[in-house]
């Protein structure tokens, strides 16, 4: 068997990760919201969380998108329908489009908040280091949030953090109850769609590099 070159061996790498359906890689999703400015390990994997948040969110959507239109395309030609159940026909394939449009695309906005949240709370609890700490690994994200704000105070700006964090944690709840309860919200907190997502995202990140920056400083000082 003829030996291959590390050329050749990082081609085939690039390869397995170049192609999304948005014909970016996958690390390429995570651009437009967290990379590791300093490259300590911790910050590493959470871009890489980040990055796999990122290309969720974009297959739901591209999937989505495509079988509704797929969906209605049938609908508008007819080619669903049996003959003698042509309203029952037409009643199963509205129920498929009601539940991608509504039900398939909230739960995917509602994973990507939920394990944004749970990626930030994971990062916090590794940024409390300190001896008398253990008791705020235990305790929620938003007091996690609340001590680290106090701590680096020269790296975070307490306002925007706190801000996004509770941003995070309202809607990671009200995902929750949402699923335990089993019925829909009335208010904007309650809504779950595509830019959500996003918006879950964008604040992760911007929580995340400025928690970076006070980790830095922590390091180094």
């Amino acid at each position: 068997m003829e030996a291959r070159t590390g050329d050749e061996l990082m081609g085939d790498a690039e390869s397995a990760i170049s192609e999304t359906g948005s014909g970016r890689s996958v690390l390429e999703l995570g651009d437009d919201y967290f990379f590791s400015v300093h490259g300590r390990v911790e910050f590493i994997v959470f871009e890489y969380r980040v990055v796999s948040l990122a290309w969720l969110r974009d297959r739901t959507v591209q999937s989505v998108d495509s079988e509704l239109a797929e969906l209605r395309a049938t609908r508008a030609s007819g080619a669903h329908r049996v003959p003698g159940w042509g309203e029952d026909s037409d009643l199963v394939l509205d129920e498929s489009l009601a539940v991608l449009d509504k039900d398939t695309r909230q739960i995917g906005a509602g994973i990507v908040v939920v394990t944004a949240a749970a990626a930030l709370e994971s990062l916090m609890n590794q940024m409390l280091d300190q001896p008398s700490d253990s008791r705020l690994h235990r305790a929620g994200l938003a007091r996690k949030a609340d001590e680290l704000a106090v701590r680096w105070q020269t790296a975070i700006d307490g306002t925007e953090f706190l801000e996004d964090v509770a941003w995070l944690r309202k809607r990671r709840n009200a995902f929750a109850h949402r699923l335990i309860d089993g019925e829909p919200g009335t208010t904007p907190v309650d809504a779950f769609d595509d830019d959500i997502a996003h918006e879950a995202l964008v604040r992760t990140s911007t929580v995340a590099w400025m928690l970076e920056e006070g980790w830095e400083q922590h390091l180094t000082s």
